[in-house]
C-alpha cells in the first residue's frame, strides 16, 4: 500500500492517461457542454512518457503543427490561449521519468536526458518576421554545402542551458533543409511559424538532449529531438 505522499504528483496537468469504461455525456446545467462520465467500472491508468501511443500522438501533433494545420479553439472548456504552466519539481520529474536541467549540468558527459522545458530564445537571435533569421542559422561546410547550425536557450524550474541544433534534427524542427532557405519562400514562412510555436511565451516542449565533451574540455548540450506539447 502506497501512502498519499508516495503517489502525489504522478498525474498532473499535461500528464498522459488511458481511460476505460468512460461514457460521453452532457453537463446537466443545460449548457450543452460535452463531458466524460465515470462510474463504478471506470478506470484511469497513467501512461509513461515513452509509451508507444504517447510517442505516436506527439509525433502526429508535431507533424500537424509543421504543416500549418490550425488548432481547434473549441476543443476544451479551458481557455485556448497558451499560458505559463508550472514546471516539474525535481521530485515530480523523477516520478515521471524526466530529468531536470540542473541534473543534466551535474552528470558527467556524455549522457542523454529526456527533459521538459521552455525555449526563451535562439542564438543567433531570431526575428520571426524575416527570412534572414533562417539564413543566419545556416553555415557553410568545407564542400560548399549549407547546413543548419544554431542554438536554443532552454529553461525549466531548476536551471537553463543552451542546446545546439544542427543537421537532421534542425531540419526536422524547421520542416525544411538549409538548401531550401534560398529556394522556397513558402517553406521559410512555415518554418518561421513553427519556430514561433516553440518560443512563444507559455509554450512547453519535451525532448531529448545529449551532453558531450568538447575539444576545449567544456561540456556542450546537443538537441536530439523536440516536440511542442502545448500549442
Amino acid at each position: 500500500h502506497k501512502s498519499s505522499s508516495q503517489t502525489e504528483g504522478i498525474i498532473n496537468i499535461g500528464s498522459f492517461i488511458r481511460l476505460r469504461n468512460i461514457n460521453n455525456a452532457m453537463l446537466p446545467s443545460g449548457s450543452r457542454v460535452n463531458c466524460l462520465s465515470v462510474h463504478a467500472k471506470s478506470s484511469l491508468t497513467p501512461l509513461p512518457h515513452d509509451a508507444y501511443e504517447v510517442k505516436m500522438l506527439l509525433k502526429g501533433h508535431d507533424t500537424r503543427l509543421k504543416r500549418g494545420v490550425p488548432t481547434n479553439p473549441t476543443s476544451a472548456i479551458l481557455p485556448s490561449e497558451s499560458a505559463p504552466r508550472p514546471q516539474f519539481t525535481t521530485r515530480e520529474a523523477a516520478i515521471s521519468g524526466f530529468s531536470m536541467l540542473d541534473e543534466c549540468l551535474r552528470k558527467p558527459a556524455p549522457a542523454t536526458f529526456t527533459v521538459q522545458f521552455e525555449v526563451s530564445h535562439t542564438l543567433p537571435a531570431s526575428n520571426l518576421s524575416s527570412i534572414d533569421t533562417l539564413k543566419s542559422f545556416c553555415v557553410k561546410q568545407r564542400n560548399g554545402s549549407a547546413v543548419f547550425r544554431f542554438a536554443m536557450h532552454i529553461k525549466d524550474a531548476s536551471a537553463e542551458v543552451d542546446v545546439i541544433c544542427h543537421g537532421k534534427v534542425a531540419e526536422d524542427l524547421l520542416g525544411m533543409s538549409a538548401q531550401e532557405v534560398s529556394t522556397s519562400a513558402a517553406k521559410c514562412t512555415q518554418a518561421l511559424a513553427t519556430l514561433k510555436d516553440y518560443i512563444s511565451s507559455g509554450s512547453v516542449c519535451e525532448g531529448k538532449i545529449r551532453s558531450v565533451m568538447g575539444k576545449d574540455k567544456r561540456v556542450y548540450f546537443v538537441l536530439c529531438s523536440i516536440f511542442c506539447i502545448t500549442s
